[in-house]
């Protein structure tokens, strides 16, 4: 049943958390990986797929899939 609710509908459009691109440390021998941040923070999020020292993908706080490590730039407008 379609809701009339615009917020509801709004939330429908979301898939969840969104997803982040990281830089994997380590992998942790539990079925976990150490990865980092852009910010610089460390956390530790499941799967083990990707090896240490690539990029990847983590959704909902697991590794999603490896992405090339592309140059990124900063321009001020």
């Amino acid at each position: 049943m379609a809701t009339r609710n615009p917020w509801l509908k709004f939330k429908a459009l979301l898939q969840g958390e969104g997803r982040t691109v990281v830089t994997v440390i380590s992998n942790n021998t539990d079925g976990t990986s150490t990865v980092q941040l852009r910010s610089g923070e460390k956390i530790k999020v499941s799967g083990e797929q990707v090896k240490a020292g690539t990029k990847a993908i983590i959704m909902n706080g697991r590794i999603d899939y490896n992405v090339p490590n592309l140059p990124n730039s900063i321009v001020k407008v």
